[in-house]
Order: structure tokens, then C-alpha cells, then sequence
């Protein structure tokens, strides 16, 4: 860390320029080695097909899925606020690593941590369940589908079986469990500093859980099924289409 690059770092132009400078090395590095790239012949015929290769065949696809996921799940919103008791705490950040296995990482993120937040605003100690979030719901939960975490779609994309990642269930389970655990104990700490004012305000200040775009699931269940079926250079299911 270098603290004069900190709020630099914040800039996405400044993000782009240091990606352009990194995959322009990257470019010069296969156009000057003496061999090609995946079959092709040396220089620039070699820098077009590692082009080929990450922009049209991987980040592509992949923006694709993650803008129809964030698109979708932002068109649903669950409002309300119940007590924010740790078991209630546990059941958000359970919902949601299951829930990213089926709509990603960043679906579930959309869904869920906007009513978390909602129905945590009376308390004050609620750093950590943000950050246990993060951990749960927007990195280890998406591990047992393609559609959940985008590395495991990239390797989808290379051939990878659909339905391979359900063999991660047990490190899933295993790092779930003891993640949870760790929260489960700072959360009940966390929960036991509260002043009473604060704990009287959570428990009186209630409004029912509401749900609002839920067919938008429908539009969900159809992306992870596009993902599952259309299966680039297989044939479409019942018809004689091969997608490229």
C-alpha cells in the first residue's frame, strides 16, 4: 500500500489506464516471442488471436452473464425491518450463500444486501456483518454453479461439465460452516453491546418483509438455464443448431 496512491486508485480512469498499460506489455510480449499463440503463426497473427482468445471468447460471454444477473436482481427488492437479531443476521448471510450458487455472487449481493442493511439501521455495532457478507455471500457462496462465481464460468466456457462444481460441496460446506461460526460468535458479542435504547428501538420499530419483482426469478431461472443448455459448440437441445 502506498498512501499517496489511495484516493489515485479511486479514479476508474486511472483503472483503465493501468489496464491498457499491463495488456499493451501483454501484446508486445506474444507479438516479439518467437512462437505463435493456440495454433497460429508468430507476431501479429499471434497478438490478434490472444485478443481473440480474452476479449471475445472470455470477457465477453462473461460481461454478458454478470450484466444480465445485476440487471435482474436489482429489478427485485425485499423491504421491511424485523429485529436484527444474530439468528436473524445468520439467516440473511445463509439465504444468500445459497442463493449465489443460483443467481451468482453478484445477484445475490443486489438482492439481499440492501433489506440487511434496512433492517440493521437501529443498531450501531453492524461493521462486521457487512464485511462477514462480503465474505459469505459475495465471494464463497457462488461455488457450486458456473453461474455463481466468475472464475468457475470461465472455466465453463473452456469445457468444464455444468454440473462439475457440485463435486466443491464439501470445501463449500467445510468454509461456509466455519466462517459461520466465527460470525455467529462476534455477532453475538457484537449484539450484547448494544445499549438498551438500541435494542428497545430494533424491537419496536417493525415492518413486514416485503417482496416486490418477483418475476424477475422467472427471468433468473432462465439465464441459469441458458448458461446450463446452450453449451458453445454443442447443439441446442432437440435441434440440429451448434453454437459457435
Amino acid at each position: 500500500m502506498v498512501p499517496g496512491l489511495s484516493h489515485w486508485w479511486e479514479r476508474n480512469r486511472n483503472k483503465l489506464l493501468t489496464s491498457i498499460v499491463l495488456a499493451s506489455v501483454s501484446c508486445v510480449y506474444y507479438g516479439l516471442r518467437g512462437y505463435g499463440f493456440a495454433g497460429s503463426a508468430p507476431g501479429l497473427s499471434a497478438v490478434g488471436n490472444v485478443l481473440r482468445h480474452a476479449v471475445v471468447a472470455d470477457y465477453i460471454p462473461f460481461i454478458i452473464l454478470l450484466f444480465s444477473l445485476y440487471s435482474i436482481s436489482g429489478g427485485i427488492r425485499l423491504t421491511g425491518d424485523i429485529p436484527a437479531h444474530p439468528l436473524t443476521n445468520c439467516g440473511f448471510l445463509f439465504i444468500g450463500s445459497l442463493l449465489a450458487n443460483l443467481i451468482g455472487t453478484t445477484g445475490a449481493s443486489m438482492l439481499l444486501i440492501r433489506p440487511l442493511l434496512q433492517v440493521n439501521r437501529e443498531r450501531r455495532h453492524v461493521k462486521h456483518t457487512v464485511i462477514f457478507f462480503i465474505f459469505l455471500v459475495s465471494n464463497i457462496g457462488g461455488s457450486l454453479l458456473p453461474v455463481g462465481d466468475p472464475p468457475l464460468f470461465l472455466g465453463y466456457l473452456r469445457g468444464v461439465p455444468f454440473l462439475w462444481t457440485l463435486n466443491l460441496f464439501r470445501p463449500w460446506a467445510l468454509t461456509t460452516t466455519v466462517v459461520f461460526a466465527v460470525y455467529f460468535i462476534a455477532e453475538t458479542i457484537a449484539y450484547r453491546r448494544e445499549t438498551p435504547s438500541d435494542i428497545l428501538r430494533d424491537e419496536t420499530q417493525r415492518v413486514p418483509l416485503k417482496l416486490t419483482g418477483g418475476g424477475n426469478f422467472l427471468l433468473l431461472a432462465g439465464v441459469v438455464l441458458a448458461v446450463a443448455l446452450l453449451v458453445p459448440g454443442q447443439s441446442i437441445p432437440a435441434t440440429g443448431w451448434v453454437l459457435p
